[in-house]
């Protein structure tokens, strides 16, 4: 492991604490997330566009890198948000299935790749 420059630790850092405090401000108070990360809810439909972009970058980049470890975490990571999109959208009485399955399926490629890492323990 490289020693990373302090000044790109604390960007990094300072960066890492907004998403917790964004995330924090959003489950607390709607309407205080939404005014500190200045969307609106008329945007929201456009914003999700770029947010699902991310994901895809996130996971392709990963199959690409053909890297177990790697693969593991960004389906782990990306598994979790329709995983809590179903449980909010299940408590709500709402259909929830469509957000389910690709939390499973995320999570079964995630086991399956850490399992080929364990196996292998190439990365």
């Amino acid at each position: 492991m490289i020693a990373l420059p302090l000044p790109l630790v604390v960007l990094g850092w300072a960066l890492t604490l907004t998403v917790v405090y964004l995330a924090w401000a959003f489950w607390s108070d709607s309407s205080r997330g939404l005014a500190f990360a200045t969307h609106r809810t008329e945007a929201l439909p456009r914003v999700m566009v770029n947010r699902y972009f991310v994901i895809f970058m996130f996971m392709g980049g990963a199959m690409v890198s053909r890297d177990p470890l790697w693969i593991a975490y960004a389906f782990l990571v990306n598994g979790i948000a329709p995983l809590w999109d179903a449980l909010i959208y299940r408590h709500a009485g709402q259909p929830y299935h469509k957000h389910l399955v690709p939390a499973a399926l995320s999570f079964i490629v995630a086991g399956w790749a850490f399992y080929l890492y364990s196996m292998t323990g190439e990365a």
